[in-house]
Formats: C-alpha cells, structure tokens, sequence
C-alpha cells in the first residue's frame, strides 16, 4: 500500500534488519510501552518477521512495515477480532516521530481495514502518559473511552492505560 509519503509492507525477513535499527534507535521511547523493547536483537526481529507472515496467513494479525523511501521507520498493523472489529497498533522511530508518518500511515491502515478485511470497527489502546500515541488516536478519529481495567506490561513494568473505538465508517 501507498501513501503520500510512505510504503506500507507487510513484514518480511528483509525488514528485520530496518526493525533492530528503527527499535534500537528508538528504544528509550518504547521501552515504558512495550515488553520486546526490553532486548532489541536482530535474531529477534528476524524470529518476529518469521511469526508475522504465519500470523497474516492464519487471517489473525497483519503487521506492515512502515517504509520512506528504502527507509525502515516502524512497524503499523491490525490484530483481527471474530467479532468484526480490529485493534490498530503502532510504532514510529523516535527520530521521526512529530511529522504525521504514523497517523498518514493509520489512515491507510484503516481504510485497507475496512475494504479489505471488511472490519465494522477498531479500537487501540495508549499509556496514559503516551502523549504522542494518544495525539496520534484522537487524530485518526478515534474515541476515548477511558482507562482499561487492567494494567499493561510496558518494558519498565505495568502502567495504565486508555482505551480508544471508532467505527469504520468514522472521517477524521
């Protein structure tokens, strides 16, 4: 998939070289949110690109690399529900967080979503101290529907969390 900006690919082995970078580049950041952020490898990244081309094939999870030019910067995708809905995750190298790539990128994912997958409806889930995950939600039109109930395992222990919804036919 194409956007403006971007390539949105579904991972493969030949990303995971990009993800140790964009991860190890960016890994102060995710470490607070996310658990993997805790030993960034390259065998690693190669063993998730492995787990996403099974996951895509069981119809669960789609995963893409989000691509600038040849440029690796993070990774966007959909963990798909039997109820008709998705939850939208993501992740954007540090060094470029700020200048609209995830939420260009989220757009696109979401309508691939809708068309594709024929999702009613996504939801996604933000630290509460994740300022910029949570601008990301609120710009790709997503409603707060407040804390979750449980904690979250981040890399640096539990936190909580929002939860955030939007229909698939929502607009931003």
């Amino acid at each position: 998939m194409i956007t403006r900006r971007l390539r949105l690919e579904p991972v493969e082995d030949r990303h995971a070289e990009g993800l140790y970078q964009a991860g190890r580049a960016s890994r102060a950041e995710l470490l607070p949110w996310m658990p993997w952020a805790i030993d960034i490898t390259l065998e690693g990244k190669q063993q998730y690109a492995a787990d996403a081309g099974r996951w895509w094939e069981a119809d669960e999870e789609y995963h893409f690399a989000v691509v600038e030019d040849d440029f690796v910067l993070g990774v966007m995708g959909l963990n798909r529900h039997p109820d008709g809905s998705a939850e939208l995750h993501y992740w954007i190298r540090s060094d470029r967080s700020g200048l609209g790539y995830t939420t260009e990128a989220g757009e696109r994912i979401l309508r691939w979503g809708a068309d594709e997958l024929g999702l009613e409806s996504f939801t996604l889930w933000a630290g509460v101290e994740n300022r910029a995950s949570r601008r990301v939600a609120e710009k790709l039109g997503f409603r707060d529907t407040g804390p979750l109930p449980d904690l979250m395992d981040g890399g640096l222990g539990s936190f909580r969390a929002q939860g955030y919804e939007r229909s698939a036919t929502s607009t931003n």
